[in-house]
């Protein structure tokens, strides 16, 4: 558990001395910002949202407090959960930060940070709103005095970069630089037009690694043909309409590469994921988010570099060198 010490406030120390009521000002406001957040803000305003809410307040704070810190704060067995962001060396974390002594040149110092990292400028926002809304979390609980000094902070005028279009040596250097299972999506993305959450809800029966037409779920799917379902929480869910399918034939040397694929896995069922984790359950979205893709965008001066891109990269491809293309990406992939 985290623990905190230190002289008390200056506010509750006013407080006392002019009889002023203690509900103003608690004493408490002398606690770090981590400390704050472990007894107050996590269990009073986070654990109180929704799963996807939490996530947001989870992946934000690891920019506020250190990312260690943040884990231990959500993670119910802390041994066995691993940091995905890691610590950045010169970063303003704002850990050891007395929760009185918090000021606006924190929240500038933050938001100039993630800036000049090149962070987009939604995330930017979300640090800042976050920062506030745990200021003012905190004045509810009389733990802050005076205005919110986030409120003082404004956001320069970011120019959101246009995203441009791959070319095929830029795809080649980024599926060289990606490990799996981000290598296998970024590959069936370029090559079949799907989106991560399409991809990560795809199963074995849903690929037709034939040479013959193949009915599944009512859906014909043609020889080397894949059936997904867009945008899906999941595969087997919810409506089952077939103008929610759609069926893409893929060329010959993406099916070698999905053959090879499942030929290194164990004990695969036909209805088990393409992309699975040892226990058998789908690669979560959520994990091959873009932040896997920024370092390699700025190694390669694609600051742009998302999977929306890789997506879009299919149709620019496939109209400029067809299938030869599509070969070309599967043999420097493997």
């Amino acid at each position: 558990m985290l623990t905190h010490a230190g002289p008390v406030s200056e506010f509750a120390e006013a407080a006392a001395a002019t009889g002023v009521s203690r509900k103003l000002v608690s004493d408490d406001a002398s606690m770090s910002l981590a400390v704050f957040l472990e007894k107050r803000f996590i269990p009073n305003h986070v654990l109180i949202k929704s799963a996807a809410g939490r996530t947001h307040y989870q992946a934000i704070l690891k920019h506020i407090v250190k990312p260690e810190t943040v884990q231990v704060l959500f993670a119910q067995d802390p041994g066995k959960t691993k940091v995905r962001l890691k610590t950045v060396p010169g970063w303003p974390y704002l850990d050891n930060v007395r929760l009185s002594d918090l000021s606006a040149d924190h929240a500038r110092q933050l938001t100039s940070s993630a800036i000049a990292r090149g962070y987009s400028a939604q995330t930017v926002k979300h640090i800042k709103n976050v920062l506030s809304t745990i200021i003012s979390h905190a004045k509810r609980e009389h733990l802050f005095d005076g205005d919110n000094p986030v409120a003082e902070v404004k956001l320069p005028r970011l120019v959101h970069a246009i995203p441009g279009h791959l070319t095929i040596d830029e795809a080649k250097a980024i599926l060289r630089m990606l490990k799996h299972p981000e290598r296998e999506i970024a590959l069936i993305a370029m090559t079949t037009g799907m989106g991560v959450s399409e991809i990560c809800a795809l199963k074995w029966n849903h690929i037709n690694l034939s040479r013959s037409m193949l009915c599944v779920e009512g859906v014909w799917i043609p020889p080397h043909g894949i059936v997904f379902r867009r945008n899906p929480s999941c595969f087997d869910e919810g409506d089952s309409s077939r103008e929610r399918f759609k069926v893409v034939v893929v060329p010959e040397s993406l099916i070698r590469m999905l053959e090879r694929l499942r030929q290194r896995g164990q004990n695969i069922s036909a209805n088990g994921f393409v992309l699975a984790t040892p226990q058998g359950d789908p690669v979560e979205p959520r994990i091959t988010r873009a932040q896997r893709l920024k370092p390699i965008g700025r190694k390669l001066r694609i600051p742009w570099l998302s999977w929306q891109v890789l997506k879009r990269a299919h149709g620019a491809f496939l109209s400029e060198l067809s299938v030869r293309l599509v070969d070309d990406l599967v043999i420097n992939a493997q």
